[in-house]
């Protein structure tokens, strides 16, 4: 087999060729909302159809739908061993979800409005919803009891991400900040203004040195979580930038962006140059990002209401060869 180094190198070598992506259709509403299992061989997305779908990507069909929310279903999430599904909802809900059952096991209140983003900490043991008051609320997924409550933001929290080391917690949103807490100490250590209007997204990188966030304007900063500043501004997104994703290796970040029903693009950039790699087209904007732990796959959710799925491995397959 391709040692994982060398698979990456080759997959994205690969991009230069053109692939045909998965499209999976099913839902009635914009797609808001991708995470995959741990295996890589399922997918979850919620949708503005109020419904949460799960795909088994083998064969493109929907193993379950979830229903309960009354509304948008605005983000996803998935624990770090599968088990659970965690949803968030603008009926001012989070919900946590099971496999192996109809309804959801916890339905967690608090937010007084819309919550746009959840997720879960990398050994599964907290789960982090923020809303559009600006609060971030932190649970105990298993048993669905509230933990504590962070305040600072202004307003809409869009976006939220866990560091690596499980006990830092990134935020994003519209009043134009991300402020970084610490959970273990239940309190604020920064807050970072980048001047760059609203932020709508972050994702840290595998080793939680770096910090992508994804802004209003079309533009994608990089800040450096141990040097404390901004590392670089990535530029060339024609419309608003909705999602951000690094792949498992950290060698490459994934970009989506979109102006409401016009196609969307998903920019692929080099994290050594920053320089771009490729741009993915899709059919409708690009709302939701996620690669797949592990393995170089990459999902977008979109408006046009599909998701589509880029699978490199057989390309890495063609132009590598087995090792």
């Amino acid at each position: 087999m391709i040692r994982i180094a060398t698979y990456f190198a080759f997959c994205w070598a690969a991009l230069g060729v053109a692939q045909e992506p998965l499209t999976l259709k099913g839902h009635a509403g914009w797609v808001g909302g991708v995470a995959f299992f741990p295996d890589a061989k399922s997918l979850v997305t919620g949708s503005a159809d109020r419904t949460v779908k799960v795909w088994d990507l083998e064969t493109s069909k929907e193993r379950k739908t979830l229903k309960g929310h009354d509304d948008y279903v605005s983000a996803v999430a998935v624990s770090s061993d599968g088990k659970l599904i965690a949803t968030a909802s603008y009926d001012k809900t989070a919900r946590i979800w099971g496999l192996d059952q109809e309804g959801a096991k916890h339905i967690l209140t608090g937010h007084r409005g819309a919550v746009l983003a959840v997720a879960f900490s990398h050994d599964g043991k907290l789960l982090a919803t923020g809303g559009i008051h600006g609060e971030i609320r932190l649970w105990d997924p298993i048993y669905g009891k509230e933990l504590l409550v962070f305040k600072g933001h202004k307003t809409w929290v869009n976006g939220l991400a866990f560091a690596p080391d499980g006990e830092t917690l990134a935020s994003a949103s519209s009043d134009n900040t991300v402020r970084i807490w610490d959970v273990p100490e239940r309190r604020q250590k920064a807050s970072i203004n980048l001047n760059a209007a609203e932020l709508r997204c972050l994702s840290f990188s595998p080793d939680g040195k770096r910090l992508a966030i994804g802004t209003r304007y079309g533009l994608v900063k990089v800040w450096d979580m141990v040097e404390h500043q901004e590392r670089v501004t990535l530029k060339g997104h024609a419309g608003d930038v909705w999602s951000v994703a690094f792949s498992p290796d950290g060698k490459t970040l994934a970009s989506g962006d979109g102006d409401w029903n016009r196609p969307g693009h998903i920019r692929l950039w080099d994290t050594a140059s920053w320089k771009e790699r490729a741009s993915l087209r899709h059919t409708g904007e690009v709302l939701s990002l996620a690669f797949a732990p592990k393995s170089p796959i990459l999902a977008a959710g979109s408006w046009d209401k599909t998701v589509r799925v880029w699978d490199f491995r057989e390309q890495t397959t063609k132009v590598g060869g087995n090792r």
